[in-house]
């Protein structure tokens, strides 16, 4: 392709590369040209000359036969070429476990869900299958999967603060945005006995003893084939003296299996509800307990904190509440730190 060119002598190269950017004039689909006594640089047609009165330098303009860099994408929607309205609304982020892909889409993109996927998958090398996310489901909290794009099996291995979590997110929930707090957690951990209420595949419970801290770690499930990656987790990451998987409903077991000094309560849609076992399953100690709310239900919550502790005989103090994550354009999910006293 005939292109124009500034020549100038080496000496003088960066003040003018300096100013042609300043000017917008250089064409970046082409390569600046590096010869024994001219630098190239290629240039706007309609750019004038007098635009370097400034520079000091010797300015000669030619044509050359160029051709263009080839240029990576930036970002998967490169890849994709859907109307301007679509295209506004892709997705900037999604949840990426192992080397799985999950994605949440607006309707509007829905009839183009497998192009999508594909282009996501194709742009990172390291993503093997994307899926779809059409929601939670269910008592034990599992995504709805639609594979887009890859080899279709879900069963993953996961890697988080130094420690490997195997697990199927179409058959368990594993949230990777929790990462940083469940390191946070686990930092708060003395010489104390845990338990991980709805411990999914493990990642609190195994973070937590990963430090070497806890007395021991105690993790409850309803879901078999949370537990059955659990155990498997446990073992990936030589636990097995620090950590217990249990079967079973935590409101049935969690004071069979106590006392306890901390306890973490990540249900977030229905925690409150098992606030009372908690209390239940410790003298004194702190809990950890999670929730979706919106802004303005966060002083109810709090409320009912309150009433329910004291109809189990426990005086509580919340000792720090923060947004964990956005979880929808109205909604968040919250932490509170509760302190349960003597």
């Amino acid at each position: 392709m005939n292109v124009k060119c500034f020549s100038v002598k080496p000496r003088k190269a960066e003040k003018v590369r300096l100013a042609l950017i300043e000017a917008g004039a250089l064409l970046r689909d082409f390569a600046v040209i590096n010869e024994k006594d001219q630098v190239l640089f290629p240039v706007k047609e309609d750019i004038d000359v007098s635009i370097l009165d400034g520079v000091g330098a010797r300015i000669k303009v030619m044509d050359r036969d160029l051709v263009k860099k080839k240029t990576l994408p930036s970002s998967y929607k490169e890849l994709l070429t859907l109307d301007a309205d679509l295209m506004n609304i892709l997705p900037s982020s999604f949840d990426l476990i192992g080397d799985i892909a999950i994605m949440r889409l607006p309707d509007e993109l829905l009839p183009y869900r497998m192009e999508i996927g594909n282009a996501l998958r194709m742009f990172n090398r390291n993503i093997r299958t994307t899926a779809l996310d059409r929601g939670v489901m269910g008592e034990f909290r599992i995504r709805e999967l639609e594979v887009l794009s890859g080899d279709g099996h879900l069963e993953t291995t996961h890697v988080e603060n130094n420690l490997r979590f195997k697990l199927d997110p179409s058959l368990v929930y594993f949230s990777p945005r929790l990462a940083t707090e469940r390191m946070r957690i686990a930092g708060m951990v003395g010489e104390e006995r845990v338990l991980d209420m709805f411990a999914g595949v493990g990642p609190f419970s195994i973070t937590i003893a990963s430090l070497g801290k806890a007395v021991g770690v105690v993790g409850i499930d309803l879901n078999p084939d949370s537990i059955r990656y659990f155990n498997a987790n446990i073992v990936l990451n030589s636990m097995e003296d620090r950590v217990e998987a249990h079967l079973g409903d935590a409101r049935d077991i969690s004071l069979v299996l106590g006392p306890f000094d901390r306890v973490i309560m990540n249900l977030p849609h229905h925690s409150m509800e098992f606030l009372d076992v908690a209390l239940g399953s410790m003298e004194q100690g702190n809990i950890h307990l999670y929730r979706v709310l919106e802004q303005g239900q966060i002083m109810g919550e709090v409320g009912r904190m309150m009433t329910i502790s004291e109809k189990e005989g426990k005086s509580i103090r919340i000792t720090n509440m923060r947004e964990v994550h956005n979880y929808s354009p109205n909604r968040s999910m919250v932490v509170f730190d509760i302190s349960v006293l003597p």
